[in-house]
Parts: structure tokens; sequence; C-alpha cells
């Protein structure tokens, strides 16, 4: 492909004018846009990047000065400089008027080629040591942009007199002191005691690169740590100097309190204002499972449950504000997802200057002496409750099924029948569109029964009690399709991938995978190659279930209303269905503790997932 460095737009309501032009100016490096009226020259010209516009003065529907007058009027195109190309001399006056448009000079037809190119030559060769000056102009913005911005401090000392010369914003925000108080200013000056003969010896070094760290006095007098990183050219340090304050005190106060805490069996850790854990005891190891590597890069917001957080900010900024807690009961998170009890104290601690300040908390895990205080109290007041529920689910339940068989289905029986009787003793009475009529009654009424059929399990299901037990789901879902293949006739394929067992109610966990299995086998019927995938991954820690397929899918701001009753994204006349299925799906998963989400494109398929509680027997229990 050539090179292309400039871009020549000609516009000419004659082809040959531009063939001929364009045959004039080629060079290597040009490239030629063209345009035959003054509407597609504006569209090509706000597109496309044109360093030069050589314009036709007179065209049919928009000739060129009204042409030129737009282009000036827009921000992106107002800068391209333009050439009138004229079939004759203008006067004095229109000729004006074409400069007042923007145009940088006039060529006149039949074009003199030497006139020609040096004019194109010399316009190009401003344009593009315009854009060199425009490019070199952003490039210094950004760079100073990125100094002055930058959070490290950058600038330049003289290594003669040991003076700042050029310093950065960082300056003021780690030390205090201004850009004005800095110029001119010794290093020395705020150099500590400690660190100032070291760092003088180092102007007489010979390498080119020098990397130490110092104490620095901010201007109200208290004491900063930096890194420095120098490059050392032309008698100069060209700086970039760190703020590692933090580092150095955290660093401190784990020196200081390591050897008391580090063999007690409680759980004893620090954390700073911002919530990271900078001490990790082998109590907290051994309560929570995170080792100490893993602990010093998280947050205490991790070993802490989602629902108490708001709470425990309330509680850290008391104890940075001075209060102590002592023996707060309280609840936390282990690294495999297990709630326990501890009992909490915590203080806060500052170094010796008073300035770093972080909170000391030491907890016990009292998990199993809570556990069986309230077991008793569970037990009973879940059996209270179950009975309750139990005999309010009775009556519901007996209710409702009265209902719909009774109420519902009887005046559908009468429909369905009398469309029989019309259509088995009133035959020669019925031409072809009575019999289509009493074919829809007929339908419809299936229909109808079918909703009927599916809102009665709907109900059941959330008053029917869970019988749980381990499940082999990878058996389960291959017997599922079994059955849908048995009653159904598609060309999907269906891949099974190994799936982990489940603590679930069998039954109803059978009719999520033959809700799910049998809409994927629906909804990507009318692919050519229909997939439908099941399968299993881990998602933050947790097990989750999914059932894909390459089908109709559905556009992702409708995707709550998936799991509502008759709730439908595709008519009934492209798929069949009474819009029930997935809220069954939901409530059995709902029941079980878990939860079910869906990611779809339309026309590219959908994944449906859903989540179970981890198991709480035995693998080797499984049910066939």
């Amino acid at each position: 492909m050539k090179k292309v460095d400039q871009t020549i737009l000609v516009v000419d309501d004659k082809k040959a004018n531009i063939i001929a032009l364009q045959s004039l100016l080629e060079k290597p490096g040009r490239m030629f846009l063209q345009s035959m009226s003054g509407q597609e020259a504006l569209k090509i010209a706000l597109n496309k990047a044109v360093d030069l516009i050589i314009l036709d003065v007179q065209m049919p529907d928009m000739d060129g000065f009204e042409v030129a007058q737009i282009l000036r009027s827009n921000k992106k195109t107002k800068d391209i400089p333009i050439i009138f190309a004229s079939a004759e001399k203008k006067e004095h006056k229109s000729m004006m008027k074409g400069f007042e448009e923007g145009a940088i000079d006039y060529l006149f037809k039949p074009l003199d080629p030497e006139i020609t190119e040096a004019k194109v030559s010399v316009l190009l060769k401003f344009q593009m040591q315009k854009k060199e000056l425009v490019e070199k102009n952003q490039s210094l913005e950004k760079s100073a942009l990125l100094i002055n911005n930058s959070a490290d401090i950058i600038g330049i000392i003289d290594v003669t007199s040991f003076r700042f010369e050029e310093i950065n914003n960082a300056f003021t925000a780690i030390l205090g002191y201004s850009q004005e108080e800095a110029k001119g200013t010794s290093v020395a000056f705020i150099l500590g005691n400690e660190d100032r003969l070291n760092v003088q010896n180092l102007l007489h070094s010979k390498k080119e690169r020098l990397s130490f760290e110092t104490r620095l006095y901010c201007k109200d007098r208290s004491i900063k740590w930096l890194h420095w990183n120098v490059v050392v050219k032309d008698n100069k340090w060209f700086i970039n100097a760190r703020d590692i304050t933090e580092v150095k005190q955290v660093e401190k106060i784990r020196n200081y309190l390591a050897t008391v805490v580090k063999q007690s069996s409680d759980a004893i850790y620090i954390h700073d204002h911002e919530g990271r854990i900078i001490s990790w005891n082998e109590g907290a190891e051994k309560i929570y499972g995170y080792s100490e590597p893993e602990a010093l890069n998280m947050k205490i917001w991790n070993i802490i449950p989602e629902f108490l957080q708001p709470e425990s900010q309330l509680i850290a900024d008391k104890i940075f504000a001075g209060e102590k807690i002592q023996m707060l009961q309280t609840k936390r998170i282990t690294k495999h997802g297990k709630f326990v009890d501890v009992l909490f104290s915590a203080a806060i601690i500052t170094d010796s200057n008073n300035q770093y300040k972080s909170i000391a908390i030491t907890e016990r895990d009292i998990t199993l002496q809570k556990l069986a205080d309230e077991r008793i109290r569970e037990l009973n007041a879940d059996l209270e409750n179950n009975v309750i529920q139990l005999e309010e689910t009775n009556k519901e339940l007996e209710s409702f099924s009265y209902s719909v068989s009774h109420d519902l289905r009887s005046p559908l029986r009468a429909i369905d029948g009398n469309a029989r009787i019309l259509e088995e003793d009133y035959p020669d009475k019925l031409d072809e569109e009575g019999r289509t009529i009493i074919q829809k009654i007929s339908n419809n009424v299936r229909k109808m029964e079918n909703l009927i059929d599916d809102l009665l399990q709907f109900a059941k299901i959330g008053k029917k009690g869970l019988r749980k037990s381990v499940v082999n789901v990878e058996e389960q879902v291959r017997a599922v399709l079994s059955e849908l293949n048995a009653v159904t006739t598609h060309a999907a394929v269906v891949t099974i991938n190994p799936l982990s067992p489940a603590y679930v109610d069998k039954s109803l966990f059978n009719q999520v995978w033959t809700n799910l299995l049998s809409n994927a086998i629906k909804y990507s019927s009318k692919k050519e190659q229909p997939l439908v995938e099941i399968g299993e991954q881990i998602i933050a820690d947790e097990n989750v279930y999914f059932v894909r397929d390459n089908g109709a899918g559905f556009e992702m701001e409708y995707a709550e209303k998936l799991f509502g009753t008759f709730q439908r994204l595709h008519h009934v006349s492209e798929f069949e269905g009474t819009g029930i299925g997935l809220a069954i799906v939901k409530r059995i998963i709902t029941r079980h503790g878990g939860r079910i989400w869906a990611e779809a494109k339309k026309d590219y398929g959908a994944t449906f997932y859903f989540t179970v509680p981890p198991i709480q027997k035995k693998p080797s229990e499984f049910t066939n």
C-alpha cells in the first residue's frame, strides 16, 4: 500500500476536468478524492482528512462560493485551504468575494501546469507545516498536563548550586511549599539532618542514574519520606520523587507489634483508615482462612458480611475519633464463605509523631457457643412457623384448586363442547371459514387449559414443602433430555458438560431443567444449526449452572420481565407458550435460596444462569 502524506479533494461538475487536474498534480504520496457536486464535497470534507480543496466556482446546484461559505462555518473544516478553479477571468469584485468566502488562491482554466503545481505545492507545504506545529503543541500540552497532574514530584535540580530550578504541582501537594517558594531554594534546606550529607555526597557521583530514600521537612515541619529516582545529565538532576511515608509508617507499626501478636490464638490484625489490612496474625489466619500474604492484599470488607458493612463503617469512624470498643458481638465471613460469630474489641493506634492512624483489632470466635445457645430456640420457632404455614398453605391450596378445577375449567369445557357440536351436527351449514373459526376456538380452549395447568403448578410450588437430597445433576439432565426427545421433534444439537451434584428437591429441580431445556430447544428451532449447551461455571467461588442456546435471544433491557408471570418477549405467533415457565423456574430456585439471571443478544441466543446453596452432605449420597 502506497504511503499517503497529502490528500486533495477536487470538486468539479465535469468528470473530465477532475481527471485532467488529477493527472496534472499526481505525485507520490498524494491521494485524490473526487466530487461532482457541492453537497457530495461537503460530506467528504466532514468525513475524511483533507489537506487541500480545489473547488470549481460554477456548479449547477450549489456554486463554489456557497460550498466555501459552509466549509468555513464548520469547526472541523474551517482551516482546510481552498483554491477556486474558474473557466474565466474574474473581475476584481467577484474575486474579492471568493477571498471573503475563504479562498486562498485562484486557478484559471485552461490550467497552466507549472503555475498550478507551484500553487498547490506551496499550499500543501504550508498546510503540512501547520499540522506538524499543531501536533507538536498538542504533544507539549499533554506532557505539561502529565507532569503537573502527576502524584510524584517531578523537577530539575542544578548540581552546582543544589537548588530547585523547576518543580511540578505535586511538590506543593506533598510538602506544602508553593512553586514560587521552591524555585531557587536549596534542597539542603528541606532535607532531614540524617540524610543531608549523604545526598550532597551523591552530587559528586559519576553515575548517570541514582535511586535513594530520604526524609524531608514539610512546610508545617512534619516529616515525609520520599523515594528518589534521578537521571544525571548536563550538570542537572532530573528527578522523580514518590511519597512513601505511609509505607514507612506501616513497616514501623508492623515491626513494633509483630512480636506481641504473632503467637496469639485470637484474631489480631491492624487496618488503616481506608480499610487496608497491614498486620495479620496466626490466630486471624486460623479463624478466617486467609494466609498473611493474602490478607495484606485485602481490605477488612473481605471478612465483613455485606449487610454489616454500613454499620461497621460507622464503628470504624467512631474508633478513629478516639472511641474504644470492648467485647462487641458481631459476625464475620471466612475465606470459604462461612459466617462466624466473634467478640470484637478495637482501639486506634498512632505513630510517634501522632500523624499516622490505624485500628488494632482483637476478635475471638464464639460461633460454636452461640450456635449451641440458639439451636433450641431456632428449632422451636421453626416448628411453630412450619405448623402455621402448613395450615395456611393447605387452606389456600384447597381454595385455589377448587377455583381452577371448577370455576375456570367448566366454562372451557362448555365452549369446546359447543364448538364440537357445531362441527359434527351442522357440517353442511358451515363453509371453510366457519370450520376454521371452530378450529381456532378449540385451539384456544386447549391453550387456556394449558395456562390453567401452569398456574396451578405455579401456585403449588410456593406452598409445597421441600424434600431435599443430594441429586446427581448430570444424570438428571440427561434423563430430562431423553424425555423431551421422546415427545418433541427437534433438530437441536444438545451438549451436556460435566455437572456437580446439588442438594435440592429432586422433583422441583427436574422441573427447572425441563423448563429451561425445552425453552432453549424451542427458541433455537428456527436456526439452521440449532445448538444448546448445558454446563457449569465457577463465578466468585460459586458453582453456577447454565443453559445456553444460539436462538432468538432478546434485548437485555427487557431481561427483568422474563421471570414474571405472563411476560413474553416474543409474539405467540413466533413461539408458543403461556409465559409462566420461567416464573415457575424462578420460584423453585428462590425457594432453594438460589439466584437466577439471564444474558442475551437479540438474534444471537441467550444464556440462563442459576445457583443453589452448596451441598451439605457427602457427594456419595446421590439419589438416582
